[in-house]
């Protein structure tokens, strides 16, 4: 969801590790925590609200009426009760691990309304790449440009072969909404020492949230085995978060989509839950 005017934010957790560990990362966006054992009942005006996952799973009928972006910390889309609050849009953001910089970056993009760009997840100076993707040409050379330039700064295997499927994956949904209308996808790429960061974005906006977690929650349940043609897409957003450490979606409805995503490279892989991705974002221009 979208930025606001408030830099007033809550965190709901009795673990004072969680509290000290959210604190320290909205400071840095310039944002106020209050922290609190249990949601209350009045929360004001608020530019987000944080709460762990056994919060979350106490306090789930009352999230649903918080106005204020919800980001949930430590918690997994393994879980029903979290994909159940996620397709009904009250949570937006799942941070799954304290140690990543998402919540941070998240803080400040829901302050501030500025959600496009793969740059906010890297340090700065990070060199991108960026290719405009038109036909199937292109996206074979795109994914060929992606991939030397992955093992040329040392990508382990491993990474370079998920990271070539996303791309191939988001690439071709891209390309598959632009057949007929002139429009393009743009594909951008860029690294520091701690995350390779990938981004495709199209002119379409269409993406929702609903659609997003629907995917997850479908392809969870098929494991692999859709039950009908329609449940392919579904598998294919599906094989993406299981690829990546973060995704993120940035939406300005009817006008543009970008999704980020973010592979590690400072740290040993951490596949702990079936969907492997720990960390999903989804921002719109439009919420505030």
């Amino acid at each position: 969801m979208g930025g606001g005017s408030s830099t007033r934010a809550i965190c709901v957790s009795r673990d004072p590790e969680v509290g000290r560990v959210v604190a320290a990362a909205l400071a840095k966006a310039g944002v106020t925590v209050e922290h609190f054992d249990q949601l209350p009942a009045q929360i004001g005006d608020l530019a987000l609200v944080v709460v762990d996952r056994a919060t979350r799973q106490a306090a789930s009928d009352t999230l649903r009426s918080v106005a204020a972006p919800v980001v949930v910390v430590g918690d997994d889309l393994d879980d029903d009760g979290l994909i159940t609050l996620m397709l009904e849009a009250p949570v937006s953001h799942l941070v799954g691990d304290l140690e990543d910089r998402d919540l941070g970056i998240t803080s400040e993009k829901l302050v501030t309304g500025e959600i496009f760009g793969l740059e906010k997840y890297l340090a700065p100076g990070a060199k991108i790449g960026e290719r405009v993707v038109v036909t199937d040409t292109d996206k074979r050379a795109a994914m060929g440009e992606v991939c030397s330039w992955a093992e040329a700064i040392g990508a382990r295997r491993p990474i370079v072969h998920r990271l070539v499927s996303v791309v191939d994956e988001l690439l071709m949904n891209a390309l598959r909404e632009a057949i007929g209308t002139g429009r393009r996808a743009v594909l951008r790429w860029a690294s520091d020492e701690r995350v390779l960061a990938i981004s495709v974005g199209d002119t379409f906006g269409a993406l929702r949230q609903r659609d997003i977690i629907d995917h997850v929650r479908r392809a969870r349940s098929e494991r692999g085995r859709p039950e009908s043609d329609q449940a392919g897409a579904g598998l294919g957003l599906y094989l993406v978060l299981a690829n990546v450490a973060s995704l993120i979606v940035n939406v300005d409805p009817g006008q543009r989509t970008e999704v980020v995503c973010l592979f590690d490279l400072a740290r040993g892989e951490r596949r702990a839950v079936a969907s492997g991705v720990r960390s999903l974002h989804v921002f719109s221009a439009s919420a505030g």
